[in-house]
């Protein structure tokens, strides 16, 4: 690689712990994320669940804040998340998650396992204004609700240039390309499958696709260059 300047689409203060990996690994780290979140819940609208759940199933460490943040998990209910990374938060808060997924970065694969595991048992997913519904879309409409329980907002800006790219969300993506281009040349990593579809629709040339959406997996590819 003839530079180290490296662009992640995430906010500074996720970034700061992990900074001095990336000063080892030679990177010169400059992120930004193009989301904005906010709560469905107000004094206008309340957030409503319509009937009981058997499972409750979060797509991410965001959904369960935003969830939590206006309604109880039932107490009856099983845990379910997409990942390492929504469980470490749920078990943090104390709860005992049933089942996580083994590969965050492949939604589709834990939506699969998650069917299969779920039975014909209901689920509750509380989700964003703007989900994929990657793993809810493989259930059948009779035993699953979907709540949606925080907006995303996607927010353009001007970034510099890099030599990698690694983008962390198909929003942001989205967010990216309102203000800015791939530069010729540049490497690009994707967060995951759904990422990846986001940036081959914008044409973009994805090197490589993080399985398990993780630092780890990011410094170990890394590592590798």
């Amino acid at each position: 690689m003839l530079s180290n300047r490296i662009f992640i689409s995430k906010n500074a203060s996720e970034i700061d712990p992990v900074r001095s990996q990336f000063d080892e690994l030679g990177f010169e780290v400059d992120s930004h994320s193009f989301l904005s979140f906010s709560s469905l819940e107000s004094d206008n609208h309340r957030v409503e669940i319509a009937r009981p759940y058997d499972v409750i199933f979060f797509g991410s460490p965001r959904a369960v804040i935003f969830f939590k943040a206006s309604q109880s998990i039932s107490e009856s209910a099983k845990i379910a998340c997409i990942g390492e990374k929504t469980a470490e938060l749920l078990e943090s808060l104390g709860y005992t998650v049933a089942f996580r997924g083994e590969k965050s970065g492949e939604p589709k694969v834990v939506a699969e396992e998650f069917k299969v595991w779920l039975g014909s048992r209901s689920v509750l997913f509380p989700v964003s204004d703007r989900s994929l519904k990657t793993v809810s879309g493989l259930i059948d409409e009779s035993q699953k609700e979907e709540v949606a329980v925080y907006s995303t907002k996607v927010v353009g800006k001007l970034v510099g240039v890099s030599d990698v790219y690694v983008f962390t969300s198909p929003s942001n993506v989205d967010g990216f390309f309102l203000d800015n281009v791939i530069p010729e040349g540049a490497e690009v990593i994707a967060w995951g499958k759904s990422t990846e579809a986001a940036l081959i629709s914008r044409a973009a040339s994805v090197l490589y696709c993080l399985k398990n959406a993780s630092f780890e997996e990011l410094f170990a590819f890394l590592g590798q260059k």
